[in-house]
């Protein structure tokens, strides 16, 4: 079983998914699965077949499903779906847009040992499409996001996101925190990239 989970909502955005997927296909560690989430049906036809054909990925490594209608709710349903599924040790969930440099995964499991219940990393950021800028993260809502959050899934499975709340990540993380304390753990290296 992977250690790491990567859980991706997607809609009709194939170049952005495809970079993302470059990115996970050039970790350092491959110990990750990632569950691809589509919000509803596609009409570019983003399915395993079209990912294959695309890059020569480990397709096993990738599970994919579709939601019965859109929600369009900043991937929060996706979010949720996946999460109930997911079955590695620690789980992160991204979007579509995000990508990860090399060493995330290796970094991130350099530091997930038995008594940390939370790991997060710094950011790259491009807020409302301005220019981008690093942010030394806290786990505060405005200054963390949801893909640079690696949470412990069997606690992470206790809850959900707020579906009717844009700014439900860093709530996410809040709540997470408040409920399952633990040590937490700030990884201060840029390893994430927020668009």
């Amino acid at each position: 079983m992977a250690k790491i989970e990567f859980i991706i909502p997607t809609w009709g955005r194939p170049d952005h998914l495809m970079c993302l997927l470059f990115a996970l296909e050039a970790q350092t560690n491959q110990d990750f699965a990632v569950r691809i989430v589509i919000d509803g049906e596609d009409q570019l036809g983003m399915t395993p077949a079209w990912a294959q054909e695309e890059a020569s990925f480990n397709i096993p490594k990738y599970k994919w499903e579709s939601l019965t209608r859109r929600f369009n709710d900043w991937g929060h349903t996706p979010r949720n779906t996946g999460l109930a599924q997911a079955s590695a040790e620690w789980v992160v969930m991204t979007g579509e847009d995000n990508y990860y440099v090399p060493t995330f995964v290796e970094e991130v499991l350099k530091v997930a040992t038995p008594d940390v219940n939370f790991i997060y990393t710094d950011m790259v950021h491009n807020w409302s499409g301005g220019e981008y800028k690093a942010i030394n993260c806290t786990p505060k809502t405005g200054n963390i996001d949801i893909g640079n959050s690696i949470f412990r899934t069997e606690l992470a499975k206790q809850m959900r996101l707020d579906v009717n709340d844009k700014c439900a990540d860093g709530k996410f993380v809040e709540e997470y925190l408040r409920r399952f304390g633990g040590r937490s753990v700030r990884i201060d290296k840029l390893l994430y990239v927020h668009n």
